[in-house]
């Protein structure tokens, strides 16, 4: 509610201001414009005289007057123009950090960062993959290698094996793929077992049963790495090879369709969830 009332209170501001700029803008427009009109009817001896008897006679006094006020508008107007680059600037900034990954190493880069720098709150890392077949042999070194992390929770979704098999539309060959990883995964969390719970890392796989046309990383400060299934020309299924990064900052409404679009994807593979394992 908080929150609501004050995403209200800044739209109210931000419309109050924005009409604010808009008078003034008017104002001194007008203002400019009527200056320039009256130095060029100056220059004419007819309405010169009309001018100096009816509206302002020209002299130094009132030159300089002039001058001040159009240096004025000037200066405004630079203002204004500097304002609205810097909004502009701002607004495409988040859009021009948006990039395309082709490595799982980049989002384990990301990661890595994130450990490094992030709050504690932040350290979540959800994983709604394939076989992890590429994945977890770059996670694991991090997980366990010389200055792993502490307090983490890293949640894992695979295909299921029987699921893959049963399937018809993805490749055969993922169902083995997807079983020697996920025995690696459990493997590991049970060697490492004691490790991993004195430096507060919670382990979880999970298996699914439901086509992961999107899928990717999601982490705990908002960035996302978004990943696809297409089809070839001979039918089958594979991986759209590259990953759509949309950073934390980048909070446009695009962004946000995108973040909407993957949480939609691992809540259906939750839902599909064949058998939960919490390592």
């Amino acid at each position: 509610m908080k929150r609501g009332r004050r995403r209200a209170k800044d739209r109210e501001s931000g419309t109050l201001s924005t009409r604010v700029r808009r008078i003034w803008e008017v104002v001194t427009t007008t203002l400019a414009l009527l200056t320039a009109v009256y130095l060029v009817l100056n220059t004419i001896e007819p309405t010169r005289m009309v001018l100096e008897r009816y509206v302002l006679k020209l002299n130094v006094e009132a030159l300089t007057a002039i001058v001040a006020i159009m240096l004025e508008v000037a200066i405004v107007a630079v203002y204004q123009l500097g304002r609205q680059v810097r909004t502009m600037r701002a607004e495409l900034g988040p859009r021009k950090d948006t990039e395309v990954v082709d490595d799982v190493g980049a989002v384990v880069d990301a990661v890595k960062r994130l450990s490094r720098t992030g709050r504690r709150s932040e350290r979540t890392l959800e994983v709604l993959g394939l076989t992890l077949n590429t994945t977890w042999p770059q996670l694991a070194p991090w997980v366990t290698g010389h200055g792993a992390p502490a307090h983490w929770r890293i949640t894992l979704y695979s295909l299921d094996p029987e699921y893959v098999r049963r399937s018809g539309e993805l490749p055969a060959h993922w169902s083995d793929e997807a079983a020697r990883s996920q025995e690696r995964i459990r493997a590991l969390a049970a060697e490492e077992a004691d490790e991993l719970a004195h430096r507060r890392i919670k382990l979880d796989l999970h298996t699914y049963a439901c086509l992961p046309v999107v899928h990717g990383f999601r982490l705990g400060n908002g960035d996302l790495f978004l990943a696809y299934l297409q089809w070839t020309e001979a039918g089958s299924i594979r991986p759209f090879e590259f990953y759509e990064h949309i950073p934390r900052a980048d909070t446009s409404p695009r962004a946000n369709r995108y973040r909407d679009l993957f949480e939609s994807w691992l809540n259906r593979a939750a839902a599909k969830t064949t058998e939960p394992k919490a390592a």
